[in-house]
């Protein structure tokens, strides 16, 4: 055990006989009630989930029920003597306090295999470096790595969206409640897996084929990602247009809600604060565009700059030439709507402002026999 983890300990078995100690004072209180001592010692082992680990939220889960059944549980100062009603109770906290701990393993576990992915990509990223200059005079070997050169640098880039949202779920002073948080979280964490498992596959094989292209509702899709990108959007308006339920897009879900997130967090970046963004959908024959539309002030010069990788470009009197940012978001959705068969188009917005379009097919090509 390293000392940071002793001390993690220390304190929370410290908080815990500080809670026991005044449920000892209390016990005898005519209004008290097993569930004042279930609340207390619920929200003592969720705030002990959140630093310490699975061990130290077990450990806290077993003493709290011995507790509970000592001071709370007629009759009193026994254990192990509960009626059959007060073991139903019992073992209703016992299994509370034990997904409340698993949950938050999980969580941890999908934040540090993150991490170690993270810093896995940034040493491949490396080596692909070096690759690219001793076949820079192979234009066949450049093309086969394009596709694997941007979904590996887009780790970077986009885990910072559901990381910063499981940050934000996990942090009591957000308001969230603690069942709705929970839920978000494995919600964040499965989507989380799902990413680092896509860019497993492109990075041992660096193929399209690899792809998981399935049928997807676009409001699945755009709800998706509303919720995926939720700390980067915090405080911004986004309005959905109604849809027909029975459009379908075939996509690989994870690499269509990165593309749908660049575009928002693109939209919200170049707008005023308080002016909203707008989603809506538009079917045609054989595609369906997802589209994003900001009222921000347009784009001057030339559009495919746009999708140009570290491109310095402005749209006008939202920043200056020197806060210019260096592009990197468009052009990853880009490359990952075209992996799927699609594209991202961007086009001026009637009345003000842009609209970015997110294109995929309505079915898989036929293949000829």
């Amino acid at each position: 055990m390293t000392q940071r983890t002793a001390r993690v300990w220390l304190f929370w078995l410290t908080m815990y006989l500080v809670v026991t100690v005044f449920f000892y004072s209390v016990s005898q209180l005519p209004d008290i009630r097993v569930a004042h001592g279930m609340v207390g010692y619920l929200v003592l082992i969720i705030a002990a989930s959140r630093h310490g680990g699975r061990a130290l939220s077990l450990t806290l889960v077993v003493l709290s029920y011995l507790a509970l059944d000592w001071y709370f549980v007629p009759p009193r100062f026994t254990v192990l003597s509960a009626t059959n009603l007060d073991w139903i109770v019992l073992l209703g906290f016992l299994v509370t306090g034990w997904m409340i701990s698993e949950r938050f393993a999980t969580e941890q576990a999908a934040r540090r295999i993150a991490e170690e992915r993270t810093r896995e990509v940034e040493r491949l990223s490396r080596e692909r470096l070096q690759l690219e200059r001793e076949a820079s005079t192979s234009r066949v070997l450049k093309e086969a790595y394009r596709l694997k050169n941007a979904l590996l640098g887009s780790v970077a880039h986009d885990l910072r969206s559901p990381v910063a949202t499981l940050s934000l779920l996990a942090d009591p002073a957000s308001g969230f409640e603690p069942d709705v948080a929970l839920r978000r979280i494995g919600e964040e964490a499965m989507r989380l897996g799902e990413f680092i498992g896509t860019m497993q596959r492109f990075a041992s094989e660096g193929g399209s084929a690899l792809l998981m292209s399935r049928h997807h509702a676009p409001n699945d899709v755009i709800q998706t990602a509303l919720k995926s990108w939720e700390a980067a959007l915090t405080n911004r308006q986004v309005r959905v247009a109604a849809m027909d339920e029975a459009l379908q897009v075939v996509c690989d879900l994870t690499l269509s809600v990165q593309v749908l997130g660049n575009l928002l967090q693109n939209a919200a970046r170049y707008s005023a604060p308080t002016a909203p963004v707008d989603v809506f959908v538009h079917a045609a024959d054989t595609t369906i565009d997802m589209i994003v539309a900001d009222r921000g002030p347009g784009i001057t010069g030339d559009v495919e700059k746009l999708f140009t990788p570290m491109r310095r470009y402005t749209r006008s009197s939202v920043e200056s030439s020197s806060e210019a940012s260096m592009g990197m978001g468009l052009n990853i959705a880009r490359t990952f709507a075209r992996a799927q068969r699609g594209d991202v188009l961007c086009r001026a917005r009637e009345g003000g402002g842009s609209e970015f379009i997110f294109r995929l097919p309505r079915e898989l090509p036929k293949v000829v026999q």
